[in-house]
């Protein structure tokens, strides 16, 4: 980021939002490792539900029914809303922060042929976004945040205008 920091870059674009993503794998966190490492030598990020088993952009209005409003959402950011150039600070956990990426591509895939979580060391999740520009990443051990994060979620939108020290506090990180 060139010795400046994330909220110095949001503001040389002129953004007003960003993305903040938890890396997890439902309650299995010995898995977090080996996601972030395949997200970075990957360049991909991704989201994943057990209901959600077909592209979120293809299912009907009745099939998203049947998922409930807080994985509509989630899906709906991840599939919908996130557009090139749009940024991405992932998490793991509350307290750091792994990488920041930027959305290069307009669009989400559906990779449901890494299904086979317990089979296949590769797996990842089945909704991605490919060849993410990885603008700062950190170790495994990740970046210590100077204050815990709430998360209501795995995927958020963020703004200055959260009701949460999220904006303050992940605009700071230094390259």
């Amino acid at each position: 980021m060139n010795g400046r920091t994330f909220g110095e870059l949001l503001a040389s674009e002129h953004k007003d939002h960003f993305y903040m993503m938890h890396l997890s794998y439902g309650k299995d966190k010995t898995q977090r490792k080996r996601l972030w490492e395949y997200a970075i030598n990957n360049r991909t990020i991704g989201l994943d539900w057990d209901t959600v088993r077909r592209n979120w952009i293809t299912l009907s209005e009745i099939e998203r029914q049947e998922t409930s409003w807080f994985w509509n959402r989630q899906f709906d950011l991840f599939c919908r809303e996130m557009h090139v150039g749009d940024y991405v600070v992932i998490l793991n956990g509350i307290f750091s922060v792994l990488g920041i990426a930027r959305i290069t591509e307009p669009r989400h895939w559906f990779r449901p042929n890494l299904r086979s979580y317990s089979t296949n060391p590769c797996r990842f999740f089945d909704h991605v976004r490919e060849n993410v520009e990885w603008i700062r990443q950190y170790p495994w051990d990740g970046q210590a945040l100077p204050e815990s994060l709430t998360f209501d979620g795995t995927l958020e939108r963020v703004t200055p205008r959260s009701r949460s020290p999220r904006w303050r506090v992940l605009t700071m990180i230094d390259p």
